[in-house]
C-alpha cells in the first residue's frame, strides 16, 4: 500500500510495510498554536528508551565528569535544553514548535522501526525511518549547532579585525579596539539553527556513498549512546588518530538503534541508501570496539543501559569532535580553515539579545580587566 505523503512531496512517497509507516505519511504541523512546551529535547528520549535498563532508567556519564556517572534517570528527565529550537518571529513573538514538530514525525514511528528492525525485517520503509533518524540525530545536536557557532564566531571576529585595520569599525565597537582576539563573541542561535538544513543536505548525500546492514548485538556488554550518536569517520585510521566526519575516501558510519541493535554504514558495501541485511556480534570484543568509538563521539554526555562500560567512557571523556579555525589572508582575500579534530569541549559566549544582558557582560569585562593597586611593601 502506498500513502501520497501530505507535506515531504514526491520524494517521501514511500510504501509502507504493514505496521511500520513511513514518517512522511505524517503532517509535522502542530495544529495547536496556543501550545507552552518549551523543554526541548535535543536527543529524542523515545530513541534513549532503546537504552534502558528493565526499570525504564538509562545510566548517564556527563563528559566533564565521566568518572562520576548520574544516578539512573528517566529518559524524559535528560537531554533536553530550554527554548533550544524556538526562534524569534518578525512580530516579536517566538516560535517554540516548528522544529520539535518535524522531529516528531520520525520519533512517532521511532517505536513500530525499532521492533521491526529486531524482528530482522527489511524494507524500503524501515530503511527510511531508520535514516531520517540518523540524519535529525546527525544535524540537531550541539556538538553540530556548536561547531556552526564557532565557525561563525571565527568570521565575526575576523571581519571586526579587518574593520579596524582599515579604520572602518562602527562607533559602538571601537572601545573593543585590540580585543577582537579575546572578547566574547555570542552567535545567534538562530543562525545554528538555520545551519541545519545544510546538514539534512550534506548527510544525504554522505548516505548515498554508504551500504548499511544492521549488527545485533548477542553478547552481555550493551551498546552506549549518546547525544551525538552519529559517527563517520574513515575505517583505516587507528582510532588515537581519527579524524571525525572526514569523508574523502573510505567511510565508515555507526548509529546505535538500541543497546541490542547498532547500524554500520560502509563506502564498501552496496547498495547504497538502504540497509540490505542483519548480522550478529558474538564476540565481545567487537562490542567493546564499537563502544570505544560511540564513547569518542560524544560531546556533552554518554550514556548506557548499565555501568559495563565504565573504562571507555572515563578514556574518552577530555576530548569532544569539535573543529579548530585558522585564518589566511591573501592580499584582500580571507580565507577561514576549520579543520575537525578531537579536542576540549568548547565553552560558547552567551548570546547577547537585551540591554540588561548586556549591561550585564560590560560589568564582568570591566572588572575582570580591572586590577587592584599591589600592597605596599
Amino acid at each position: 500500500m502506498t500513502k501520497s505523503p501530505r507535506y515531504f512531496g514526491a520524494w517521501g512517497n514511500v510504501p509502507t510495510d504493514g505496521d511500520v509507516r513511513p514518517f512522511s505519511m505524517l503532517n509535522p504541523s502542530g495544529g495547536d498554536i496556543n501550545r507552552t512546551n518549551r523543554r526541548h529535547h535535543f536527543i529524542s528520549a523515545v530513541y534513549m528508551d532503546g537504552f534502558a535498563d528493565d526499570s525504564g532508567r538509562v545510566q548517564v556519564y556527563l563528559c566533564e565528569a565521566p568518572g562520576n556517572p548520574l544516578p539512573p534517570m528517566s529518559p524524559r528527565a535528560i537531554g533536553f535544553e530550554r527554548d533550544y529550537y524556538s526562534q524569534k518571529l518578525p512580530g516579536g513573538d517566538q516560535d517554540n514548535h516548528r522544529f520539535e514538530d518535524l522531529w516528531n514525525t520520525i520519533e512517532t514511528v521511532w517505536p513500530e522501526t525499532v521492533r521491526a528492525l529486531a524482528a530482522r525485517r527489511l524494507s524500503t520503509a524501515i530503511s527510511f525511518n531508520v535514516l531520517g533518524m540518523q540524519t535529525i540525530m546527525r544535524a540537531r545536536v550541539p556538538a553540530t549547532r556548536d561547531r556552526h557557532a564557532l565557525m561563525i564566531e571565527a568570521k565575526i571576529r575576523c571581519e571586526h579585525k579587518i574593520g579596524e585595520e582599515l579604520g572602518l569599525l562602527p562607533p559602538q565597537l571601537e572601545r573593543y579596539t585590540g580585543q577582537f582576539d579575546t572578547v566574547p563573541v555570542g552567535v545567534n542561535p538562530h543562525e545554528t539553527l538555520l545551519a541545519m538544513k545544510g546538514e539534512f543536505k550534506d548527510f544525504g548525500d554522505l548516505c548515498f556513498r554508504l551500504g548499511f546492514e544492521v549488527l545485533h548485538n548477542k553478547t552481555s556488554i550493551p551498546f552506549l549512546t549518546s547525544d551525538n550518536p552519529v559517527c563517520s569517520y574513515d575505517p583505516r585510521q587507528p582510532l588515537h588518530a581519527r579524524t571525525p566526519y572526514e569523508h574523502p575516501g573510505e567511510v565508515e558510519l555507526i548509529f546505535p538503534v538500541s543497546a541490542h541493535m547498532l547500524v554500520r554504514g560502509s563506502s564498501k558495501r552496496g547498495p547504497v541508501n538502504v540497509i540490505s541485511r542483519h548480522r550478529d556480534i558474538s564476540d565481545s570484543r567487537r562490542v567493546r570496539q564499537l563502544n570505544r568509538t560511540i564513547a569518542q563521539f560524544s560531546y556533552r554526555m554518554t550514556i548506557g543501559q548499565d555501568r559495563s562500560s565504565d573504562d571507555l567512557i572515563r578514556a574518552h571523556g577530555a576530548l569532544v569532535p569539535t573543529i579548530t579555525t585558522k585564518v589566511r589572508r591573501l592580499g584582500k582575500e580571507v580565507q577561514i580553515i576549520c579543520r575537525n579534530v578531537f579536542g576540549p569541549r568548547p565553552t560558547l559566549s552567551q548570546y547577547i539579545d537585551t540591554p540588561e544582558k548586556a549591561a550585564r557582560l560590560e560589568a564582568k569585562m570591566a572588572a575582570a580587566s580591572s586590577h587592584p593597586d599591589p600592597a605596599p611593601e
